[in-house]
């Protein structure tokens, strides 16, 4: 059981190695000082209050960079911001073996986004 944690932990980091290696290629290191950043996302509460955190900042930033574009118009760049975040949710989700199947994860969550934007207008 042991080696089965081991042969985890290895795989594990040899796919992170890699995952930052790809960020690389985009010129995106890891930041020394991420304060927001969780120590422990072992339990399960904290998983989900780290990612809604990680919605929520996200989202933060869309809005705050359309609301302050002076020229252009705003609904024009939230398309766009919504391709890009696409993007790197494929990005992401392409970093992990294709059994892991993160990508229909990735599609589903996408449909239940629009669902949600879509139910409040």
């Amino acid at each position: 059981m042991c080696g089965d944690e081991d042969d985890h932990n290895h795989l594990d980091d040899d796919l992170f190695n890699h995952f930052l290696k790809a960020a690389d290629k985009f010129g995106v290191t890891p930041d020394e000082n991420a304060e927001n950043t969780p120590s422990d996302i072992t339990e399960s509460d904290a998983r989900s209050h780290y990612m809604e955190g990680l919605f929520k900042a996200g989202l933060t930033r869309a809005i705050n960079d359309t609301n302050h574009i002076q020229n252009g118009p705003k609904m024009d760049l939230v398309a766009g911001q919504a391709i890009v975040f696409a993007r790197l949710a494929g990005m992401l989700a392409a970093q992990l073996p294709p059994e892991s199947n993160l990508f229909h994860t990735v599609i589903s969550a996408l449909m239940e986004g629009h669902k949600q934007a879509t139910h409040h207008h």
